[in-house]
């Protein structure tokens, strides 16, 4: 290793206010762990305001910092395809990087690819998300280990914060426009529901099948509702999901509708005008979250801690106790691959159906 780089890689203090003219941010997360970068991102301009902004992102999820006032350029990568269309997108950025020449690099998406590319876009500051086989590549290092527990916008607020930004534990609403609003205004009617000012949205998606609730439920649960109260209820429609959607219709039995397919700033503003929204831990959450909208949070495997947030009123149900090994102890360490579905399978309809209520009065 040359003397220069030994120097490069060596821990580095955070930048001046006046060294900073542009921050590159890697950020192509999913929908929800995209809305959960945006305070850090926010926090980042606020700091640096002179610094030009721009986030690479995924394309499916670019919705979520268009608009944004302290993102100034948005990058798609798209790494679909074969592994030589990977390769050329990927060498693409970092051309289009060493022509922007950020000074600080703030790494959220945390994979080794990303972490070994911070280096080679050649930026004067590094931070991110720091894991063993990754933290080498950053020369901005927290001074305590990242604790990768408590809620993801804590952990992405404690990378940055080596990057001399203070970030808050808070969500930043969807950029939408009032092209959003009518679209989202219009959809409850136009899959023919009536009552669309006390609108309740049910979200059966979700991609980790352990934290998805039988599409089922969420029929039956419009039932009890519309006996009990007089909401309106309307079923996301998720990409690729239309199954979920006409399950939890069939089984309403007249009591919900399929609401038609939304993007994501028109769903943010119908979420943004409705009541309650019932869904489990998926992007759904954080999209209500970020923009108001009291919650029923069917946790399933996940620990509420990790999701829900103070600042919005929100009722998370969680049986933990119901999956349990042969000594008696719970274990919900690998929700991705369980099968058993004992903790979201224990949440009731009328648990669900009381939060609902509780939420509405």
């Amino acid at each position: 290793m040359t003397e220069r780089s030994q120097a490069d890689l060596a821990p580095a203090s955070a930048p001046r206010l006046s060294d900073l003219r542009a921050i590159l941010v890697f950020a192509m997360n999913l929908l929800g762990d995209s809305i959960c970068r945006l305070p850090a991102i926010a926090a980042a301009k606020r700091t640096y305001p002179d610094a030009r902004v721009m986030v690479v992102v995924d394309p499916r999820y670019r919705e979520v910092f268009d608009g944004q006032p302290f993102v100034g350029e948005v990058w798609p990568l798209d790494r679909a395809g074969s592994r030589v269309a990977q390769a050329a997108a990927w060498l693409r950025l970092i051309a289009q990087a060493r022509r922007a020449r950020p000074n600080l690099v703030l790494d959220l998406y945390g994979s080794k690819r990303t972490a070994l590319f911070s280096r080679l876009i050649g930026a004067r500051w590094r931070a991110g998300l720091h894991e063993r086989g990754r933290s080498g590549w950053y020369n901005l290092r927290p001074t305590q280990p990242l604790r990768l527990e408590g809620h993801i916008i804590e952990q992405i607020n404690a990378a940055v914060a080596a990057g001399g930004v203070p970030a808050e534990f808070r969500y930043v609403p969807i950029a939408i426009t009032e092209a959003d609003r009518t679209v989202a205004r219009e959809a409850p009617a136009r899959a023919g529901l009536a009552e669309a000012e006390r609108l309740v949205l049910l979200n059966p998606s979700a991609r980790v099948a352990a934290k998805r609730w039988p599409a089922e439920r969420f029929g039956e649960l419009a039932r009890a509702l519309e006996s009990q109260v007089k909401v309106g209820c309307g079923v996301i429609t998720a990409p690729g999901e239309e199954g979920l959607t006409q399950a939890a219709v069939a089984a309403a039995n007249g009591a919900a509708v399929a609401l038609p397919k939304l993007t994501i700033k028109e769903l943010a503003a119908a979420l943004a005008s409705a009541r309650v929204v019932v869904t489990g831990d998926t992007g759904v959450l954080h999209l209500a979250t970020a923009m108001g909208t009291p919650s029923v949070v069917l946790a399933g495997p996940t620990d509420p801690h990790l999701v829900t947030y103070r600042g919005v009123r929100q009722v998370a149900l969680f049986h933990r106790d119901a999956c349990v090994d042969w000594r008696g102890e719970a274990q919900c360490t690998t929700y991705n691959e369980c099968t058993k579905r004992h903790c979201i399978d224990a949440i009731t309809v009328e648990e669900v159906a009381e939060a609902v209520r509780a939420l509405l009065q």
